[in-house]
């Protein structure tokens, strides 16, 4: 330690001093650490920010740099921690959700594991475009065992597919010159749920894959038989359009910009996460319901955190070619 004072330390490698807030939402802020806390957690599940001004006697721009700062932490946490190739993720729905914002129109995609509710990924646009769907689609790719079973379950958006069958797919050698053929995934399979505006009709159909083993992927990931469904992926969306005012779409408390929109939705999915438990996740244990998060149930923590442990947590910060 260099400084005890100001908690400051020194690095044996490249001898520089740096604080214990580093890498962290926490640097450079002159207000105390707990009133931050508080404010983020308010904001993590919904409260206005004009309310926040009122009861704490915030500037709002204050506000709105802290939920900067803690979104794109929150934004490398998920990266980090999901985004490292060791998940099976068994079942994923993905869905698109739109809100007003003053922009105008924004659109987020998100995706999720239907096994542990963990929201893998999501993304703000300003339309309803095939970039959106590509980036939610590279990083579950990026966060999936490699050839793991995997069941896309999609709405009708064409963008999808085409973008799924871009991602998964490995590379077969054949021992002969020139680049090697690109062979999409042996237990992939993708399903989509169109709903016509039209008598209320439902079409279930199989883009890619199997039938049967999709059929039976839907009976393991949900724990009973079922149909070609996005009812876990559509309940996700109902708890974001909760957590983040700017996502309902009558409110008097319209998103900003799509950067921000983005920044809180990361600080609300790393909640969702790893600190709020999940009710339909909860066991019981030795005659006492044990409370999960999607995390804990997904292997990447083994207890629910608190906001304080999402803030502080550090990523460890890329490594330099040798």
């Amino acid at each position: 330690m260099h400084s005890r004072t100001e908690h400051r330390f020194r690095c044996h490698h490249c001898r520089k001093t740096f604080t214990e807030t580093r890498h962290t939402p926490f640097f450079g802020l002159k207000y105390e650490h707990h009133l931050v806390v508080i404010v983020l957690t308010l904001l993590m599940f919904g409260c206005p920010i004009p309310a926040i001004v009122m009861a704490f006697k915030l500037d709002e721009r204050t506000i709105a740099d802290w939920l900067d700062k803690a979104g794109e932490h929150a934004q490398r946490v998920q990266e980090h921690l999901v985004c490292q190739g060791r998940l099976d993720l068994g079942q994923v729905q993905a869905d698109e959700l739109w809100c007003r914002s003053q922009q105008g129109v924004l659109w987020l995609a998100t995706a999720m594991s239907v096994t542990s509710r963990l929201l893998i990924w999501g993304r703000v646009a300003t339309g309803r475009t095939e970039a959106m769907i590509d980036d939610v689609v590279r990083h579950v790719h990026r966060a999936a065992r490699l050839q793991s079973p995997l069941l896309w379950a999609t709405d009708g958006f064409s963008s999808w597919k085409t973008r799924i069958l871009h991602h998964f797919r490995v590379k077969v050698e054949n021992g002969r010159r020139g680049r090697p053929r690109l062979v999409e995934w042996a237990e992939l399979h993708i399903a989509q749920l169109v709903k016509r505006t039209y008598g209320e009709r439902i079409e279930r159909r199989l883009a890619f894959g199997d039938l049967f083993e999709a059929l039976h992927m839907i009976e393991q990931s949900q724990g009973k038989r079922g149909t070609i469904n996005t009812a876990f992926v559509e309940r996700l969306n109902a708890t974001l359009r909760t957590w983040l005012p700017a996502l309902t779409r009558r409110s008097r408390h319209a998103g900003n910009y799509r950067d921000r929109l983005e920044r809180h939705f990361f600080l609300t999915a790393a909640t969702y996460n790893f600190v709020r438990p999940h009710r339909s996740l909860r066991i019981r244990v030795e005659g006492k319901w044990v409370e999960r998060t999607p995390g804990m149930v997904a292997g990447l923590t083994d207890r629910p955190w608190t906001v304080e442990e999402l803030l502080r947590f550090k990523v460890p910060p890329p490594q330099k070619a040798a």
